[in-house]
């Protein structure tokens, strides 16, 4: 599972399929330099009338073991219709073999603080090219049709269930999306009363895809689910199972479905689980949790709002 978008980089634009991604900063892109890059139209620097070349290394790894380096340079970058001049692009000279091949690069969007570097919304409020300092995840599932949207600048309240309000927590630590949840409820089970654990940090992750935590949490939850067990390192559960699972956020109950909880088939009546180990002492709220509500990430007053949908 996986959310992109199309952004036109340079002039003429170019247009590349870039993963939206609020767990990393920076705005890495494939290049016809990299011999071995992943993505299907990598960025042709020597095409851009606007394109400023720049000598600084860089190299990130990301979460699943892969990673990317290069150099930084800028160029004009083009999301629908809002264009940022002069935006920091982490062009790819080489890449790890498990690098993502779907997409043509990723967008950070979380707080430049983690690199160093400015975002591209970062760049947007900079550039007085929105209203507000706020962008907001509507994400598409079968559920509900489809359709998943990104807005720059502010929401999207149409979206959003009449009698459903936005309930905000503040981000904890202005790096990544950082909040505290304050418990996660599984058939009647509570993390927070199980093991006395209250706040429970966690990163928002839109370039996550399940559900990840700590042993001790992911042992927690799969022992409330009847005939789970772990599998070579990955937790299997019943594909059809009931119950849901709650993630409590100021003192709001948010839900995810069993049908989104049991993922891949994998054999024996037996499917990937959407809720995974990390060697990590946090939480990750990816996209399994997150498609079921509207998200606002809301850098001006540093804080993340949900609402069900």
């Amino acid at each position: 599972l996986q959310y992109y978008g199309l952004v036109d980089i340079g002039t003429p634009p170019q247009t590349l399929k870039l993963q939206f991604d609020t767990g990393s900063s920076r705005f890495v892109v494939s290049t016809t330099e990299c011999p071995v890059c992943s993505g299907t139209a990598p960025f042709n620097r020597t095409l851009s009338s606007t394109f400023r070349a720049g000598l600084q290394p860089w190299k990130i790894h990301y979460g699943d073991g892969s990673f990317a380096e290069g150099v930084i340079s800028e160029d004009k970058v083009t999301l629908g219709n809002i264009t940022v001049q002069n935006q920091k692009l982490n062009l790819v000279q080489n890449e790890s073999a498990n690098f993502d091949d779907t997409v043509d690069g990723v967008m950070g969007l979380s707080f430049g603080a983690i690199s160093g570097s400015t975002t591209v919304f970062e760049s947007m409020v900079e550039q007085k090219l929105v209203d507000q300092g706020v962008f907001s995840f509507f994400f598409g599932k079968r559920a509900i049709n489809g359709g998943g949207e990104v807005i720059f600048g502010g929401v999207d309240m149409d979206r959003i269930e009449p009698g459903n309000a936005i309930t905000y927590t503040n981000v904890t630590e202005a790096t990544h999306w950082n909040i505290d949840v304050q418990d996660f409820i599984m058939n009647n089970g509570s993390f927070a009363k199980d093991r006395k654990t209250t706040p429970i940090r966690s990163i928002v992750d839109t370039g996550t895809t399940l559900l990840v935590g700590p042993e001790d949490w992911a042992r927690w939850y799969h022992d409330l689910i009847p005939k789970s067990r772990k599998f070579r390192k990955t937790w299997v559960v019943p594909c059809k199972g009931q119950g849901k699972l709650s993630v409590v956020i100021e003192s709001k109950t948010f839900t995810v479905p069993y049908e989104d909880l049991a993922r891949e088939y994998v054999g024996f009546g037996l499917c990937f689980s959407a809720v995974q180990t990390s060697s990590a002492d946090y939480l990750i709220l990816g996209d399994v949790f997150l498609k079921n509500n509207y998200v606002v990430f809301d850098q001006e007053e540093k804080r993340v709002g949900f609402a069900p949908l």
